[in-house]
């Protein structure tokens, strides 16, 4: 593969620093997503590349582990084993949820206003999407065990060729699995084989995974954008139906907690004019244009602008779980705005990762009043 691109072809060239092919273009972006000739088994390809071969022994009921997630599966058995929580996480199962949903945003919005540092991060973003998952998965681990555990989780995927981050993983994945070895969420899903049990059990453990880093950088960002701007605080404290969701889906636009994702060419064959080989590994951007200097402000009714992104994905490996993130954030910016009225950014208030992945704060901090609107 010489990574030759025509001129004509736009949004998909081969990076040499990189070593992948990487979409950049929506359009482009939406066909690779959908495309049969993609497979989404890049931790299997991960590992393979980067692992060295006494690792994937020694640490291969991990490298097992994540295969099963099925977001890491393709076609008959992608549909099959993501069709129940399809199912699950159905509009009606999430509008039942809203109440509950407002209750741990309350409870952790008072966490913030107990906490000296006022760190919206750890107390609110964490602490709500941790507090929704372990609710719906069914663990009793605080919201900072199992954002430990995601993001561990995620090291690994992104660097496997370190031992440490392998060991690590390791470790998470006995402790994951052991909580949801208890919990009453998976009655019902097969468990009567071992290759049953394992199925399942990575099912639910890829479903806590997907409802943290994400869920809590998307409710970081819209804490920012509201607190940076006094035109948007405005508008989410009037609450005009549908604006608040407005704001959420400008925030996943603009800047979406997840950047990109991975997908590897499945056999050899020639896509718009380019020569990809078996194995190859393709970078997809979900980020489409800039993320910092756009314009919050341009609220666009919801059903446009869902369009507009692909920070659920497309197509077949659409996010189950994205109107939970949705409803997680709209609730936090309303109930945000109600409980600190006067609250704004404290000095040298924003810190954001370094994950080259996703687009999260690892700190927020407020300068908060302790009284609630009347």
């Amino acid at each position: 593969m010489t990574g030759a691109v025509r001129d004509d072809v736009r949004g998909m060239e081969w990076d040499d620093g990189l070593e992948c092919w990487v979409v950049s273009d929506p359009a482009v972006a939406r066909v690779v997503l959908n495309h049969p000739g993609f497979s989404s088994q890049t931790s299997k390809r991960l590992g393979e590349l980067y692992m060295t071969e006494e690792s994937r022994r020694e640490h291969r009921a991990l490298t097992e582990f994540l295969r099963l997630w099925f977001v890491h599966t393709d076609g008959e058995e992608h549909a099959a084993l993501r069709k129940p929580m399809q199912r699950l996480f159905s509009a009606s199962f999430t509008r039942s949820l809203a109440g509950r949903v407002e209750e741990i945003v309350d409870a952790c919005l008072e966490d913030l206003a107990a906490d000296p540092a006022h760190d919206a991060v750890p107390t609110v973003a964490e602490g709500v999407s941790g507090r929704v998952m372990g609710h719906i998965v069914g663990v009793p681990q605080e919201p900072a065990v199992l954002h430990t555990w995601s993001k561990t989780l995620s090291g690994f995927i992104a660097a496997m060729y370190r031992r440490d981050h392998a060991e690590a993983a390791h470790r998470v994945m006995l402790e994951m699995t052991g909580a949801l070895a208890a919990s009453p969420a998976l009655d019902g899903f097969p468990r009567d084989t071992e290759e049953d049990r394992a199925r399942t059990t990575a099912t639910w453990s890829m479903i806590l995974f997907g409802g943290l880093e994400t869920t809590a950088s998307l409710i970081g960002s819209c804490l920012l954008a509201v607190l940076d701007d006094r035109a948007l605080w405005d508008r989410v404290a009037a609450d005009r139906p549908g604006e608040v969701e407005s704001l959420v889906e400008s925030v996943l636009e603009k800047r979406p907690p997840l950047r990109n994702v991975g997908r590897v060419v499945a056999e050899t064959f020639e896509f718009e004019g380019l020569s990809l080989n078996e194995g190859d590994l393709v970078l997809v951007s979900l980020a489409g244009g800039g993320l910092f200097d756009a314009d919050l402000n341009d609220l666009a009714p919801v059903a446009e602008r869902a369009d507009r992104h692909l920070v659920f994905g497309h197509g077949a490996h659409y996010c189950v779980g994205a109107p939970l993130a949705r409803l997680e954030a709209a609730t936090v910016l309303r109930r945000f705005v109600r409980r600190f009225p006067h609250a704004a950014l404290a000095d040298n208030a924003v810190e954001w990762g370094p994950n080259l992945a996703y687009v999260g704060l690892d700190h927020l901090f407020l300068a908060v009043d302790g009284n609630p609107a009347p």
